[in-house]
């Protein structure tokens, strides 16, 4: 017998509406096709490239390709495989220009959503575009300036609190999973005692002469320049991740040179109100995605490294955080962290079940699986109960004809994604809408009674450092790889201990025995990329190590087949339609592309494939329309590309799904916390 459960979420406030600017992408002559002739491409470009707003977007979002488009126009690059290398990155850029709702540049914006009465939709032409210098430019000019000592005399400068001593080496996170090792030398050990607190460059330099009056000022400057560059020394140059625009600590001139190469962030010009219809159905699904969820209680690594701490140290037993993470001396990091392999695990019960959805959906040709209570309670039985997160973002494209087909309760809402926590999609544009951040001071934590503090922390790697930038709105903050100057409100890694009660993991304050949780208001994936130094990952995760791990709907290993069933429950599409094509099955590189999509057409027709897909791309998608040359192209380098010699396709939303927003392609971000 079904039973009836209540939604496990309620709004959190703060809902967002990330949209496309543009309604229609450039005008494009015929795509020239893999063997046109150079004059060809060159002319596809030159069309393509003649519309300014178009020119303008693309110039901020990779002003590379900019320089690479204007050197094929200029004549200056004439071989054919750049110039149309050149012209399928521009064929990306003109397809997501107007059909995809990620916020990027002056591509795609945000707005706040309000919810209650009658859905309204208006959207001006006034967007806002805020504009902070482009990372990697901004990382290269304080590199530049570090490196001289006369520059930097008045600069001060601290030791970064990821560097770990281990043999007589010192070790620094580098640019993703590397990490620089250094021999501790007399001078590199004064100098980690000297700037454990922040200390003048110049006052650094004046204890190295004394304590070492043989050398000389050369090598004493080339010193301290290498640890800057290492990352040993974070000077105070390089803001920390709750200043949201990084240049306002730099001096005037160097302030200067940044202003060259930027990166902008649009606040759209809109009004959006939805009804409460639409949020009903969101926690429906997030409390669907969450009994569904493959790990109801944390992830097997999660586990394993709880076991690991108890049978170490004990139930009950507290920790200083640096000793756990030790790899020497204590546990070090839990499995995963630092490489993506998991090792194999038993087919579950789960597994099998989900196999028998698939397998009989492919048999009756059928693209659509509607998941009842009495199915979802099968899955749900398999594993242990979910515990549920205290705070999700789920992410949505709200589809209906109109606003009055919203109104009267004719709509779908099809999930993209689930965040980790509140803020990690929202929280890096809580900028440009003042005291939006601030809800999150009322969010439940997972252990009644805990403090919620923010985690600060620089990305892994450069040009994703605004990902990770957001106001602090919270009381306390625990800052990890920065430079800060100590104040009451900031905890560093050193003042943190690592507790364990009936196997649930918590953080606490060494000092006062405090607990905390911590939220990170970043959307950098913490699994992929090694964007996020695995100890911010750590320090994110541990206090949520054993709830359910909600994230997009997981097939587990039926993930493995080549065709997957949109699956749905109510008005809500929780996962759509997926297809895998592989390179081997199609014609070689010697093919003509018609030669390519004819057999790729074969076997579409074959599997069911619709001509409108999303091509995923990591985490992103690619709309495409297999109909169209330039599209069929685009698949094909994807292809050729691959080192798995897979294309992931899945199912594309229906032609009017954007009617209600005037086909507007767009996402609504809704964060949600637990009810009590």
């Amino acid at each position: 017998m079904t039973r009836l459960r209540r939604s496990l979420y309620q709004d959190a406030g703060g809902t967002m509406l990330r949209a496309a600017v543009n309604l229609a992408g450039p005008g494009m002559p015929p795509w020239p096709g893999p063997e046109a002739p150079v004059e060809r491409w060159r002319a596809w470009l030159e069309s393509v490239w003649a519309d300014d707003a178009f020119q303008e977007a693309v110039s901020i979002a990779s002003p590379e390709l900019a320089r690479q488009i204007q050197a094929v126009l200029d004549g200056s690059s004439a071989k054919a495989r750049r110039v149309r290398r050149a012209a399928l990155a521009t064929a990306r850029y003109a397809i997501r220009y107007a059909r995809r709702s990620t916020p990027f540049g002056l591509f795609a914006g945000v707005t706040l959503v309000e919810l209650g009465g009658r859905a309204e939709v208006r959207f001006g032409d006034q967007h806002q575009a805020v504009t902070r210098p482009d990372p990697v430019a901004l990382d290269t000019a304080i590199t530049d300036w570090e490196a001289d000592g006369q520059l930097m005399a008045d600069v001060e400068v601290c030791v970064n609190n990821l560097a770990r001593r281990r043999g007589g080496h010192l070790y620094v996170p580098a640019e993703g999973a590397s990490e620089f090792s250094l021999a501790l030398t007399p001078a590199v050990a004064l100098v980690l005692d000297a700037a454990q607190a922040p200390i003048r460059y110049s006052a650094l330099v004046d204890k190295l002469a004394a304590e070492f009056p043989g050398t000389d000022e050369r090598h004493r400057a080339e010193l301290l320049a290498e640890l800057l560059r290492v990352r040993l020394l974070r000077s105070s140059l390089r803001a920390p991740a709750t200043v949201v625009n990084p240049a306002d600590p730099l001096p005037t001139a160097l302030r200067t040179v940044t202003r060259t190469s930027s990166a902008a962030d649009l606040r759209l010009d809109a009004t959006v109100r939805l009804s409460e219809a639409v949020l009903t159905e969101a926690e429906t699904a997030a409390t669907v995605l969450t009994r569904l969820a493959m790990h109801p209680a944390g992830t097997p690594a999660w586990r394993r490294y709880a076991d690991r701490f108890t049978d170490h140290y004990g139930d009950g037993a507290e920790v200083p955080l640096k000793l756990v993470i030790d790899p020497d001396k204590g546990l070090g990091l839990p499995e995963g962290f630092g490489q993506l392999a998991e090792p194999p695990r038993p087919m579950a019960l789960r597994d099998r079940l989900l196999l028998e959805i698939a397998g009989t959906a492919a048999v009756e040709r059928s693209r659509f699986v509607a998941l009842s209570e009495e199915m979802i309670e099968r899955l749900e039985a398999t594993g242990q109960p979910a515990v549920t997160p205290p705070h999700i973002e789920l992410c949505a494209q709200l589809q209906a004809a109109s606003t009055r087909a919203l109104d009267r309760g004719d709509f779908r809402l099809r999930v993209v994604t689930v965040s980790r926590a509140a803020g990690s999609m929202t929280g890096r544009f809580w900028h440009l809408f003042p005291h939006t951040g601030t809800a999150c001071a009322s969010l439940p934590t997972v252990e009644p009674g805990a403090e919620l503090a923010q985690l600060s922390f620089h990305a892994g790697r450069v040009h994703a450092d605004l990902l990770t930038r957001a106001p602090q709105v919270l009381p306390r903050l625990v800052s990890v790889s920065e430079f800060r100057h100590p104040d009451k409100g900031v905890l560093v890694p050193s003042d943190l201990a690592v507790g364990i009660r009936d196997g649930r993991f918590y953080l606490a304050e060494t000092a006062t025995g405090a607990h905390l949780e911590l939220l990170a208001p970043t959307a950098l994936n913490f699994v992929w990329n090694n964007y996020t130094p695995p100890l911010a990952r750590f320090l994110a995760e541990i206090s949520r190590a054993h709830t359910a791990q909600v994230t997009w709907f997981d097939w587990g290993a039926a993930w493995i087949l080549p065709f997957l069933p949109t699956l749905t429950y109510r008005r809500s599409i929780l996962t759509a339609a997926r297809w895998k094509v592989k390179a081997r099955d199609l014609p070689g590189r010697a093919a003509t592309l018609d030669e390519w999509a004819q057999q790729l057409h074969a076997w579409m027709s074959r599997f069911r494939t619709p001509n409108r897909v999303l091509l995923a791309e990591d985490d992103q998608h690619l709309p495409l329309d297999l109909c169209e040359d330039m599209h069929l192209d685009l698949l094909r380098t994807h292809l050729d590309a691959s080192r798995t010699g897979v294309a992931v396709l899945h199912d594309a939303p229906p032609p009017d799904a954007d009617g209600w927003i005037g086909g507007r392609a767009h996402s609504l971000v809704i964060p949600l916390k637990a009810r009590s």
